[in-house]
């Protein structure tokens, strides 16, 4: 289960959100401070640079406990098997304290969550002398630290856990080692399938972080299993193969696949309208440029950026052209959601109506004033 307080952890995602909505300028400064003021958060730092100094802070003080571990063992005795699992415990202790401290994303936490793994998975791997155990544990303790503490590192070492473990398992078995990339593929489109099933599943709004960097890795995994390089690095690895003067079996597919990944991102992106679809093809694609030049170096890389740059503005000048009128759908239009001063007109005209509407109600009563004539003051006519 959660290990924070689940009010505080809604009240804390509320908070941010309504910083990002004033950042957008749907609120004001006013109800932004209103809604701090009437929820309470748990101890969080937005401030990168805040959370990577307590973050350091926190690894200093890890390491001091783990120099003052080993100075205690080497003088008691020379047992040094369960060391990492003592410190990994005592970091799961102090984690779990700074979670009753209602510490939640601030550096502190993050430095507990990331050194006590590390050193467990060390442990396995030097107790074991195999990687096999490091991936199973990967896959067990970054899954119940991603839910217990909501962490999106803990989750992706939970993805690298299953997709090393399949790659291992493929690789000892050398017979079919060769379809490592195809199934990485699969996993991707497995990965997909399960982020499109789960993203807006009700209970699971707590976890959206997790969800975004699930479908951000499953992209990359997707792109990255069927890029040349790689695939071509990992089969003379291998295969022990030398590839040096000829191509490697099947790569003019890689090479096809490596440009058709990234284009089908920017065009189901668009689609879609999905942002983070669109940002991860573009850098994709030029991923497949820069990986096509570093085997086919056709023109030098001075004419290569002049050229790519000229091809670059055309289209981009092209697509201004065809979309700079459209009001909905892909435009090149100002977004109105980051117009403050347009927000702040709108808002001005809709408090003037409410103020006129208010007024001509109030003119246009019909309660009766009284009975009485011109200096009767409501009173009747009769004495």
């Amino acid at each position: 289960m959660i290990a924070y307080n689940k009010t505080l952890l809604e009240n804390t995602f509320l908070v941010e959100e309504a910083i990002d909505l004033r950042k957008s300028g749907f609120i004001q400064n006013e109800n932004l401070n209103s809604i701090k003021q009437q929820l309470t958060t748990l101890k969080t730092s937005r401030n990168i640079f805040v959370r990577a100094g307590f973050f350091l802070l926190g690894v200093l003080l890890y390491l001091s406990i783990i120099g003052l571990l080993f100075l205690i063992i080497m003088n008691s005795s020379s047992d040094f098997e369960t060391i990492g699992f003592v410190v990994s415990i005592i970091g799961v202790a102090i984690l779990e304290l700074l979670c009753n401290q209602n510490f939640f994303r601030h550096g502190l936490d993050d430095a507990f969550i990331i050194g006590a793994q590390l050193s467990f998975y060390s442990t396995i791997v030097a107790d074991s002398d195999s990687p096999m155990g490091a991936f199973i544990s990967m896959i067990i303790i970054g899954l119940a630290f991603a839910i217990r503490y909501v962490n999106t590192l803990s989750f992706l070492i939970f993805l690298s856990g299953i997709v090393f473990l399949v790659s291992f398992l493929l690789i000892e078995n050398t017979e079919i080692s060769a379809i490592l990339p195809f199934v990485l593929v699969t996993i991707a489109i497995g990965f997909y399938y399960i982020h499109q099933k789960f993203k807006d599943h009700q209970k699971l709004y707590l976890y959206e972080d997790l969800s975004e960097w699930f479908f951000i890795y499953t992209l990359f995994l997707g792109y990255v299993s069927v890029n040349y390089f790689v695939v071509r690095t990992l089969s003379e690895e291998l295969l022990s193969a030398d590839y040096s003067k000829t191509d490697m079996p099947f790569g003019w597919m890689f090479y096809i696949l490596m440009f058709v990944v990234p284009l089908a991102y920017i065009l189901y992106s668009l689609k879609t309208k999905n942002r983070t679809m669109l940002y991860i093809g573009g850098l994709t694609f030029a991923l497949s440029i820069a990986t096509f030049r570093y085997y086919h170096s056709v023109l030098p890389a001075e004419w290569a950026l002049i050229l790519s740059g000229l091809g670059i503005f055309a289209f981009v000048y092209f697509v201004i052209q065809k979309i700079k009128t459209n009001e909905t759908g892909i435009t090149f239009q100002h977004d109105r959601t980051n117009d403050t001063a347009m927000l702040n007109n709108i808002e001005a005209i809709i408090v003037n109506s409410q103020d006129i509407k208010h007024a001509e109600e109030t003119q246009q009563s019909t309660m009766p004033f009284g009975g009485g004539g011109f200096s009767g003051g409501g009173a009747g006519g009769s004495f």
